[in-house]
């Protein structure tokens, strides 16, 4: 037989119950996404008999199902919240309570099969049926493995919840495998700390990298991380007393004693493993608080467009230049006495103050005839309803450029042009990508411009909420003319959105 129908049939087993889930459910809109809500209510089921919660029943599922789709930014109702979560139980009508069924292909006897399965099953620990109590659920084989699957093709797992396994294989006296569970720990702090050491180097030779890579920016979270590692000590410290106990109540069985001699010695390195990694991530993030508090300079906001970078390098040593007017098109502006564009006296203004404090709210105008100072108030619905327009496109189409204001109608336009800020914002955007972090906080701990005005987006126009965790950057386009637009010249570039990758 060709090598490639070798073990066929138990491939097909252990991949049917990963094509099934979802299937044949009829949940209008979200259909596309079902599979993913339940694969997250699994892990959660998983993770609450890691840990020993016995909040799993019906009732909690129905609320896990809820919950996902929240965090996914979905919209579901009550029917079909509760057709999602009977469709994780069993297969069509509740009365019946029937498994899962899917055919497989034999390659031994040559025939198609049918295996019939379940990805939740009762756990007899925490069910009281006679007591008049609801059925305690907990994953199959099947729904473990698929878990297991999906570790080991994408490191779902992080330490605490390998530690909190092991604790699991400890308790239920599956010592062996607590010992290779122990591997994939190992393993995991083995490659978490050569992604340390590399980025220790890169710090070094280039600082910049904390600019580029955010991921990397710890410093402000230094507690939370320092609280993570000592919570994953006190769970070593909880395996090593479980060993102990348990060796001392089979003193007398020496299989189970060398088992557990195996796993102790296990233990003692990985332990030794992991109080490394955490010394390591301490010392690198110190380290780059000491960069940003000798070096600031590194971590100045550059501009998004820059002569050097996008001119020079992008376009003159890239693609040549084929008629002298355009050489002198691109460097008459750097020489003329003429400055064809003035800032705003605000925006020249804003550069003196040294005053941080933020005015949300109004601004002062200058004195009048009467010598009498007058206070402007901004109206923020004339702002937020022009720019709720602006995230209108990005929501369907994912850029915008201020040239396609002039395909909306002309009382949108009049929009922009009541209050001088709503334009102010737009030149904002022209600096360093902003993740959007804001739905969460209050607005008085918001410093930044664009934050401000997406929080206020949020609270006013709450499908806009879907932008929370995007990333919203600018692309510049050196080749395009700029736009002018009622009296005004606006630079060419289209704000973006995309996910975080």
């Amino acid at each position: 037989m060709n090598e490639s129908w070798e073990g066929f049939a138990q491939r097909m087993q252990r991949l049917n119950p990963l094509f099934e889930l979802g299937r044949g459910m009829e949940v209008g809109e979200l259909k596309p996404h079902i599979q993913t809500i339940l694969m997250q209510v699994l892990l959660v089921i998983f993770y609450r008999e890691l840990n020993d919660d016995d909040q799993r029943r019906k009732s909690d599922i129905k609320y896990m199902v809820e919950d996902s789709i929240k965090q996914m930014k979905l919209l579901a109702d009550e029917k079909q919240i509760e057709r999602i979560t009977t469709g994780l139980l069993y297969q069509g009508k509740e009365e019946l309570s029937k498994p899962f069924e899917a055919l497989y292909y034999d390659e031994i006897r040559q025939s198609w099969e049918n295996q019939v399965f379940r990805y939740v099953e009762m756990d007899e620990l925490y069910t009281n049926l006679e007591m008049g109590g609801s059925i305690c659920y907990k994953l199959t084989d099947v729904a473990q493995e698929m878990i297991f699957m999906s570790r080991e093709m994408a490191e779902e797992f992080s330490i605490t919840i390998e530690q909190l396994y092991s604790m699991q294989l400890i308790k239920n006296g599956n010592f062996r495998k607590a010992t290779r569970n122990l591997d994939h720990l190992i393993s995991r702090v083995n490659r978490l700390m050569a992604n340390e050491f590399t980025f220790q180097k890169e710090m070094i030779n280039n600082p910049k990298i904390l600019l580029i890579d955010e991921e990397w920016q710890r410093a402000d979270n230094r507690v939370e991380i320092e609280k993570q590692f000592e919570e994953e000590k006190n769970h070593f410290r909880t395996i090593t007393s479980m060993i102990e106990k348990t060796k001392r109540r089979n003193e007398e069985d020496d299989y189970i004693q060398k088992e557990l001699i195996l796993l102790q010695e296990k233990i003692s390195h990985t332990r030794q493993l992991h109080d490394r990694f955490a010394k390591l991530v301490i010392q690198n993030i110190s380290y780059e608080m000491k960069l940003k508090a000798e070096n600031p300079s590194l971590f100045w906001e550059n501009s998004l467009v820059s002569f050097r970078e996008q001119f020079y390098e992008n376009w003159l040593m890239k693609e040549g230049v084929y008629r002298f007017n355009g050489i002198e098109k691109v460097l008459s502006p750097l020489f003329s006495p003429k400055n064809e564009f003035i800032l705003p006296l605000d925006w020249i203004w804003g550069e003196q103050e040294f005053d941080e404090k933020r005015v949300t709210e109004h601004s002062v105008e200058e004195q009048g005839e009467e010598g009498i100072t007058r206070v402007r108030v901004t109206d923020w619905g004339s702002v937020i309803k022009a720019w709720s327009y602006v995230f209108q496109y990005l929501q369907t189409y994912g850029t915008f450029s201020l040239t396609d204001l002039a395909d909306l109608p002309l009382d949108v336009q009049d929009l922009w042009l009541e209050e001088s800020e709503t334009i102010d914002l737009w030149m904002m955007f022209d600096k360093k990508p902003l993740k959007v972090q804001v739905l969460y906080r209050k607005e008085e701990t918001l410093s930044d411009e664009r934050e401000i005005l997406l929080y206020k987006l949020m609270m006013e126009y709450p499908q806009f909420q879907m932008f929370e965790g995007l990333k919203i950057f600018t692309e510049f386009d050196h080749r395009a003319e700029p736009f002018i637009w009622h009296r005004m010249k606006i630079t060419p570039f289209k704000i973006c959105v995309q996910e975080e990758k």
